[in-house]
């Protein structure tokens, strides 16, 4: 089955779905999820060899820097055939899942193509590592109804695995898409982005020009199925010109730290996504940047479509003319009842 029809009927549905939003953020829901009792339903270090990989987890060029053996491009496999750029050191524990090392036109993806119980919200934290190169792309986690036959992603470069690009479609029953944006095209509707999608939920219109980004960005887009729809919820961009290049103009960010950083012992950064339970779920993006501050809240914004009643999950990453080394560590989701 290819998602849920709530996801593909297209651009009329999914602009009378996003017109009837409530006027209020799901506070309530919020409140209730946080005392109440949170249960692990998955939990994936990557520290280690591969040796304890779930069966349904599925590889997209991605590797884990502490394996050992070299078994092909869908393997969680070693990365020494991945090595452009300062990236961990092959073989040694505990390691990474690594996206991308810090090669030009780069992509990895890894997904689970295990249906989660979605019982009364979910929770998801890990820690992202994106370093070593000139800033590009980014990272992308993402949930997608658990009907779905996840075995693929969506677009790559700057739709991060989980919008449309052009021609190229979206993850096949995407329901959020977080994206975590050293370049800043994921908060940008171009490159075919935000079709299908209302005025209010399409992005600002100076980044609605090609060429126009804003780095160092954390965005949320919603549902979405083939080449509609993935529309922008929330970004930390803001609207204040902050430079140029290569033709387009460049925005600044109401984040309060880098994304990104030179070294890999400079870039842990710690993120959790919260989705409450209700039928407009409230969502929260909070970022820990490790610098004494504790978590900060990114953003807040009320989703268009109640959540499914099972999630499938995955994290994207891709690399440009510019890039970056993407890790992964210490994913854990949770639910509660």
């Amino acid at each position: 089955m290819r998602g849920s029809a709530k996801f593909g009927a297209g651009s009329m549905l999914l602009a009378a779905a996003l017109a009837a939003l409530p006027a209020t953020s799901g506070a309530h829901a919020a409140s209730e999820a946080t005392e109440a009792t949170k249960v692990l339903l998955f939990s994936a270090p990557m520290t280690s060899d591969g040796s304890d990989v779930p069966e349904a987890a599925i590889s997209i060029g991605a590797c884990l820097t502490a394996a050992t053996e070299v078994l092909g491009p869908n393997a969680f496999d070693s990365c020494a055939d991945q090595n452009v750029g300062p990236v961990p050191e092959s073989g040694k524990a505990p390691g990474y899942l690594q996206l991308t090392d810090a090669g030009e036109y780069r992509s990895g993806a890894a997904i689970l193509n295990q249906a989660l119980p979605n019982e009364g919200g979910i929770e998801v934290t890990f820690a992202q590592y994106q370093y070593g190169g000139t800033g590009a792309d980014g990272i992308s986690f993402f949930l997608v109804d658990g009907e779905t036959d996840l075995t693929e992603t969506g677009a790559v470069g700057g739709s991060l695995g989980y919008a449309q690009h052009g021609d190229s479609p979206g993850v096949d029953g995407g329901y959020l898409g977080l994206g975590l944006d050293a370049w800043g095209n994921f908060s940008a509707d171009t490159e075919g982005r935000g079709t299908g999608c209302d005025a209010e939920h399409r992005a600002p219109e100076h980044l609605q020009v090609a060429l126009n980004r804003a780095p160092d960005t954390v965005a949320l887009r919603g549902p979405g199925q083939g080449t509609e729809g993935y529309c922008l919820l929330a970004t930390t961009a803001t609207d204040e010109k902050i430079g140029e290049y290569g033709g387009g103009d460049i925005y600044g960010t109401e984040l309060p730290g880098d994304l990104r950083a030179e070294t890999l012992a400079d870039a842990k950064r710690l993120v959790k996504l919260k989705v409450t339970d209700g039928e407009h779920p409230t969502v929260t993006v909070d970022l820990n940047f490790l610098e004494g501050e504790g978590w900060q809240r990114a953003l807040e914004t009320t989703m268009p479509f109640a959540a499914p009643d099972t999630f499938k999950i995955g994290f994207a990453s891709a690399t440009g003319g510019a890039t970056d080394v993407h890790l992964i560590r210490h994913l854990r989701v949770e639910t509660f009842e």
